[in-house]
């Protein structure tokens, strides 16, 4: 659906705002609710949004953040015999000053020793006690056997996250293997999974009986179990079967009691999953009399929390509680709560005034082999002025995604983008051959302001998806506290004269001074780019060179960097140019001077209101 820059919040945008409004606080509170019915799956919602035709059975969206994964450890000796061992496994972050440490095994040399054995050689991972992050991160491994305190395995490695390196399509998923040494030839191989659009996914597990009415006929009542409870997901360039994470492990010999009512003690309950993958939890649970639960539930990835219960043999079945987590860095404020309301003037400008402005940086798409697709749609965004389009191409006028490439240009606003209470983006991408299918909306809660303080000031990241399609879209924003709007214009200005018919490829891009840009990923995804041009599709100017979009959001605190890297191609010869140049606030021209063409670039400045 076509929407009309600036054009009113129409009817369908103001039910979503209604709806919104009358049941987020359910959704804080309650969960949605799925049950296998005669074998069919029913969602039931909380409030009104079971009425709602856009419910999240059909789109998916999830805040998401970079993860790191210790999918297991495998201990090898020289002898593969039996042994006891004790120890830990951490994962700490090696930034200076940096107090993070969690720990994912920990094992007592008195109270709790672990048994390995030749047919099952696996350390008993545990999740960390809460959402990891860090910047740096190493993992620290201290294994010992317990009959002689010989070392198994001990050291200290760099984990690799995907946002570590230089970005390569298809290079959003890792999967890895370390190995730290110990005496005598025994070793553990540590097996690592990364992701860059992750989100964690915390897991709770109850046990029931039909046979127990009520709550308190359950206490004092439970059963032995054993058997196993493994979750698994779907990643779109690794192997299926290469994410496989056991969270109940346990032999028949070693089987636990639970009590009805209550969680099963699960050895890993926080886990971290790609953000476009839905998470299966599959369950073999058995006692002394045979099997007590035995099936899968599954949940897609969102920005809430669902359950899902199995049911079983002899009155036994299981709730299944998935509740899908913030990312770690809106688990805490970046500014200060002052700067979320009202607006300022800038200092040393006076007559600009900020407030709070939505920057949205690039998009980027997924799709099934990373092939050459023609893509075409929308991008729209819903604020306080209506609609603005970011992106909008017919079918006839495909936009060409070649293979190896993942950014999608963002083609807009013509105008700043200003949240107020509440915002919504709207994607609708389709490939002309039928490979891409991406429907969905990223939105706030009502009332940003009041509910999503820790969203201001920081680089964000959704992933939007259709169910059962496995391409998908990744929408990297800002939305700013207090910010003005810059109005970038680039005019060539030759030394000759005028030139007919100068070919010009290469970038021209924006960034932000207050940002840190500290690794390659941050470079890709947090930058607007204002003009791109491959050799092959240059572009023929005389002197005013057309940007793709030349509106941006700069924080108050801020500076505005714009870097060129052109290619002019005469009849004659061929001009490169490259350069950085940095404006504060206020600031309207600079020139990037060359021995055949200058690069004017102007800055107008607009603050509240924005027109």
């Amino acid at each position: 659906m076509e929407k009309l820059d600036g054009s009113e919040p129409d009817d369908f945008s103001l039910a979503i705002v209604e709806c919104l409004e009358s049941v987020y606080d359910g959704f804080e509170s309650d969960d949605y609710v799925a049950v296998k019915e005669e074998g069919r799956e029913v969602t039931e919602w909380p409030g009104s949004l079971s009425s709602l035709s856009i419910a999240s059975d059909q789109y998916i969206n999830a805040r998401c953040e970079p993860v790191i994964e210790i999918l297991d450890a495998k201990i090898y000796t020289h002898d593969n015999v039996s042994l006891d061992v004790y120890g830990d496994i951490r994962i700490f972050d090696l930034k200076e000053g940096s107090t993070n440490d969690f720990i994912v095994y920990e094992r007592d040399l008195f109270d709790s020793p672990q048994h390995i054995s030749p047919l099952n050689r696996f350390l008993q991972l545990s999740s960390p006690g809460e959402i990891p992050f860090y910047d740096d991160p190493h993992l620290a491994v201290d294994i010992k056997n317990v009959r002689n305190d010989a070392v198994i395995a001990c050291g200290q490695k760099p984990l690799f996250k995907t946002t570590h390196h230089p970005f390569k399509s298809g290079d959003f998923e890792n999967l890895y293997t370390l190995q730290f040494q110990g005496d005598a030839g025994a070793f553990v191989e540590v097996q690592c999974l990364a992701f860059t659009f992750g989100v964690y996914a915390e897991v709770e597990i109850v046990l029931l009986r039909d046979s127990v009415e009520d709550e308190g006929e359950e206490d004092g009542k439970g059963v032995e179990v054993f058997g196993l409870i493994c979750a698994k997901c779907d990643p779109l360039i690794l192997p299926k079967n290469c994410y496989t994470n056991n969270l109940f492990n346990v032999i028949q010999e070693e089987r636990e009691w639970v009590a009805l009512g209550t969680e099963i003690g699960l050895s890993k309950s926080l886990l971290p999953v790609p953000a476009y993958s839905p998470l299966e939890i599959s369950l073999d649970l058995r006692g002394n009399d045979g099997i007590i639960v035995n099936g899968t539930a599954s949940f897609e990835a969102s920005n809430y929390s669902g359950k899902k219960y199995i049911r079983g043999l002899n009155g036994f079945y299981v709730w299944v509680h998935v509740d899908w987590c913030e990312p770690s860095l809106l688990t805490r404020l970046s500014c200060n709560e002052d700067r979320i309301d009202g607006f300022c003037s800038v200092p040393h400008w006076p007559s600009l005034y900020a407030s709070q402005l939505l920057e949205v940086f690039s998009l980027f798409i997924s799709r099934p082999n990373e092939e050459e697709v023609n893509l075409y749609g929308s991008v729209n965004i819903l604020d306080s002025r209506g609609w603005c389009s970011i992106f909008s191409c017919s079918k006839k006028e495909a936009y060409c995604l070649s293979r190896g490439s993942n950014f999608l240009p963002v083609r807009g606003p013509t105008r700043a983008i200003t949240p107020g209470y509440f915002f919504s983006m709207e994607i609708d991408l389709r490939d002309v051959d039928g490979h891409v299918n991406i429907q969905g909306y990223v939105a706030s809660s009502p009332l940003i302001g009041e509910r999503q303080r820790p969203w201001f000031d920081r680089r964000l990241r959704s992933v939007v998806k259709s169910v059962n399609e496995k391409s998908f879209a990744a929408v990297n924003y800002t939305l700013f506290s207090f910010a003005v709007l810059a109005i970038i214009e680039v005019r060539l200005v030759f030394h000759r004269g005028s030139f007919a018919h100068v070919k010009i490829y290469g970038d021209i891009t924006a960034s932000l001074g207050k940002l840190l840009y500290s690794t390659t990923y941050d470079v890709e995804f947090f930058q607007r780019v204002l003009f791109t041009r491959k050799k092959e599709n240059f572009l023929e100017v005389e002197d005013n060179l057309k940007l793709s979009t030349n509106h941006v959001a700069v924080p108050m605190d801020s500076s505005l960097l714009t870097k060129v890297n052109l290619s002019l191609q005469t009849s004659v010869h061929t001009h490169h140019l490259a350069g950085l140049v940095k404006f504060q606030i206020g600031e309207p021209c600079k020139v990037i001077k060359s021995d055949f063409v200058d690069i004017c670039i102007d800055v107008k400045w607009k603050g509240l209101p924005y027109v």
